[in-house]
This record gives structure tokens, sequence and C-alpha cells, in this order.
């Protein structure tokens, strides 16, 4: 998966949200404000090529003390979320 090109990533005075351009902004009318994680996941596939396994398992590396359900479970869920409005190109 890929980040959509017609996403943007933009810096704001209270952190990265992501904006649709183009074409989007007829599909998706919003913003998604991205924590540290979503916007780390955001940057991993900005320009890469990854599938969720090597998303998780880039936050398993980083993060061996937390727990990989959880870890898989909030990661997954962003994806999809990311899915639903177009944000990612499979």
């Amino acid at each position: 998966m890929k980040l959509n090109e017609n996403f943007l990533i933009h810096n704001s005075d209270n952190g990265e949200i992501l904006i649709p351009v183009g074409d989007e902004t007829k599909r998706f009318h919003g913003v998604v404000k991205l924590n540290a994680t979503g916007s780390e996941i955001v940057h991993l596939i900005e320009n890469n090529d990854m599938s969720l396994d090597d998303i998780l398992n880039h936050f398993y590396n980083e993060c061996p003390n937390d727990d990989k359900d959880e870890i898989k479970e909030g990661v997954s869920a962003f994806i999809n979320k990311l899915r639903e409005i177009h944000a990612i190109i499979d």
C-alpha cells in the first residue's frame, strides 16, 4: 500500500494533518488530524510500497515492550480508516 498522491501531509501549529487535494476533495470533505503513530504510518507509506505486515514489523521493532496485539489492533484500525477515505492505494 502507498499513500494516494491526492492526499498531502501538512504541518500545522497543532501537528500534522492529512488533507485531500484535486479530485479527492469531491469524495472526502475534511482533514485527518494525525497523532504521532498516525503520522509515522503516513510517512512510512508516503514514498514506499509497504504491506500491513511491513508496517506492523516496523512498530514491533520500534516498540518491543508494547503488546503486539494492541499494536496490531491500533495500526489496522488506522489503516482501515485511511482505506475508507481512499487515502491509501493498495
